[in-house]
């Protein structure tokens, strides 16, 4: 899945990539670029990881 992000001028693109494992479980993959200025890359970094971590938490709990 691909989608275009705009967030404080910066108008990035996003792709989140899925691959299955041989043992049945699933690799997440997100890649996002296009980034002019890099504290707009610092601040995808740091929400990113959050965001992320928040997930792996909610996935846990299924």
């Amino acid at each position: 899945m691909s989608y275009s992000w705009d967030s404080g001028g910066e108008n990035t693109t996003i792709i989140w990539t899925l691959q299955e494992n041989k043992d049945g479980t699933v690799h997440q993959h997100l890649d996002q670029t296009g980034f002019n200025k890099v504290q707009a890359l610092g601040g995808a970094k740091y929400g990113w990881t959050s965001m992320c971590g928040q997930l792996e938490k909610v996935l846990v709990e299924l």
